[in-house]
């Protein structure tokens, strides 16, 4: 067990580990000039970026928002994101940030448990799928909740009492002063787990616990004013909006959105803006290992300057690694977080090579491993607390707190080596136990990975009356690949213990995946595994 180190408000180093709020960020006189933040041809100076947020902030205030008030964020990845983020932090606001993809039934669920009392969105149809029957939903199910939208009010043809144009709330900036967090334990952020079992959770997040966290990722990664981050990743999920968006800034450094991204779209802002700092899902860097294959000079362009390509999400396979640095120039390391610490729990060094871990647990979490066999005390489910893990979960709406010092099970397998690295084996939940023998999937995935044809796998568990379970294997393969599924299981046979290899495997096109692209298992088909010998 290690104990954590705390950022203190006074504390003064080598890197500035004072604690700042939400409210002051982007607010620096010393870095007004600089570029701030870019999305396509738009491009704000800090300056431009603190005047949109106060005219902003100004506008809540205006629709009559006090501190404490929620606000749901149902925005894309953009410059509007970005300001109103900053803006509802300025006002005092809780903000809940969904992602604009989300189904009309889960929007009606968080809006109907929540209870906001603005919902800021964008006019755009085809940006946000649920917007037209947005309004319904609010008149039925938030009477006392206001719809805003961002965006020219020119631009609306018509509105219901409950539906404002954001821009005529607006006022000319005036510098007004933030409201004060007077207590770091305030909460500022509610994320919604992604609900891969029953309905999602809403997860409260303080502004203490934000910052600390964030600090922390910054001072691992060494982030600094002079930094351009890349962000292939949507601002709604955590690892986007604080690893990127927030650490950016928090950092002043430039921070370039990609708001749809797709291979083609990411190597092309990787090569005109050669990013220092990127952070991607293994899908994302798997494709852009392929882009780099055909496109050597431009890779290297886009690489030149790139100090830091952090992977997280879900296992990153080792010859996606070593493509892309054969392709970039610059290796990839691994960073490990979930949405109840809000950011990171372990970042690998990134001034040496990659150790095949997720990194070293960051200095402001308190661990330990609760082994689940006696025969192997050094591994087992890892536990974490500290000043930066979330404060307890919404529940239909219901807050159901966390005791202060109460350990948090991550439901992640692993262990921690000498140097206090962290290795992770797989979700408990997906732990497979195959005729009294644990396998872990992701180590039936990395052996899959290492087939020159496949792509993308994904190892499941499924019911066997014989075994228990019985390993399932589904893979996508490269363009005019010609393995079928028995050369897939020779390949597995040849590579680890016969009790591990996949007995059922399916190829298929392509795989289900979250906006951030990690693989949906459970939205796998089963039954057509079942049907296979």
């Amino acid at each position: 067990m290690r104990p954590p180190v705390s950022f203190d408000i006074d504390a003064q180093g080598e890197t500035d580990t004072r604690l700042q709020q939400l409210s002051t960020v982007v607010s620096d006189v010393q870095y007004s000039d600089r570029p701030a933040l870019t999305v396509g041809t738009t491009s704000l100076s800090y300056q431009e970026l603190h005047d949109r947020i106060d005219r902003t902030r100004g506008a809540f205030t205006n629709l009559g928002l006090e501190p404490g008030d929620r606000i749901i964020l149902l925005l894309p990845t953009g410059v509007e994101f970005v300001v109103a983020y900053f803006a509802a932090h300025r006002a005092g606001l809780t903000v809940i940030a969904l992602n604009p993809v989300l189904g009309v039934s889960e929007i009606d669920y968080i809006l109907t448990s929540m209870q906001p009392k603005l919902i800021l969105t964008v006019s755009e149809r085809g940006v946000v799928p649920v917007l037209s029957q947005l309004p319904d939903i609010v008149i039925s199910r938030v009477p006392s909740a206001n719809i805003a939208y961002m965006g020219s009010a020119s631009d609306f043809e018509s509105f219901s009492e409950q539906e404002l144009p954001l821009e005529l709330y607006m006022s000319d900036v005036n510098h007004h002063h933030p409201v004060e967090v007077r207590h770091d334990e305030q909460e500022a952020l509610i994320l919604f787990t992604s609900g891969t079992s029953g309905r999602p959770k809403g997860v409260s997040l303080t502004h203490g616990a934000l910052i600390r966290n964030v600090q922390a990722a910054n001072c691992a990664l060494d982030i600094r004013p002079d930094d351009v981050l890349l962000c292939p990743l949507p601002l709604a999920h955590v690892f986007g909006q604080l690893v990127l968006m927030l650490g950016g800034l928090l950092a002043n450094a430039q921070l370039v959105l990609v708001p749809r991204p797709s291979p083609e779209s990411v190597f092309e802002a990787m090569v005109k803006w050669e990013p220092t700092v990127m952070a991607a899902v293994p899908t994302t860097y798997s494709a852009l290992t392929s882009l780099a294959a055909m496109h050597r000079e431009s890779a290297q362009k886009a690489g030149r300057h790139l100090r830091v390509a952090l992977s997280g999400g879900s296992g990153l396979a080792e010859s996606v690694s070593n493509g892309f640095k054969a392709g970039f120039g610059r290796p990839i390391h691994q960073g490990y977080g979930m949405t109840e610490v809000g950011c990171c729990i372990a970042l690998e060094d990134t001034s040496k090579p990659s150790s095949g871990g997720v990194g070293t647990i960051l200095p402001t979490i308190e661990w330990r491993i609760a082994a689940l066999e006696p025969s192997e005390p050094d591994s087992g489910e890892l536990e974490i607390r500290g000043e930066n893990i979330f404060q307890g979960y919404y529940v239909d709406g219901v807050f159901q707190p966390r005791a202060r010092n109460e350990w948090f099970a991550t439901g992640d397998l692993g262990r921690v080596d000498k140097e206090g690295r962290l290795f992770l084996f797989d979700r408990r939940k997906e732990l497979i136990i195959r005729n009294g023998y644990n396998v872990y999937p992701s180590e039936v995935e990395a052996v899959l990975m290492e087939h020159p044809d496949v792509t993308l796998a994904a190892v499941v568990g499924v019911d066997d009356e014989f075994v228990g379970q019985e390993i399932a294997a589904f893979v996508t393969l490269r363009t005019g690949a010609l393995v079928d599924a028995w050369e897939v299981v020779q390949w597995c046979k040849q590579k680890i213990a016969l009790y591990k290899y996949p007995r059922k495997v399916a190829i298929i096109e392509s795989m289900p995946t979250n906006p951030t692209g990690k693989i949906l298992k459970r939205d796998l088909n089963l039954t057509l595994l079942q049907a296979l010998s």
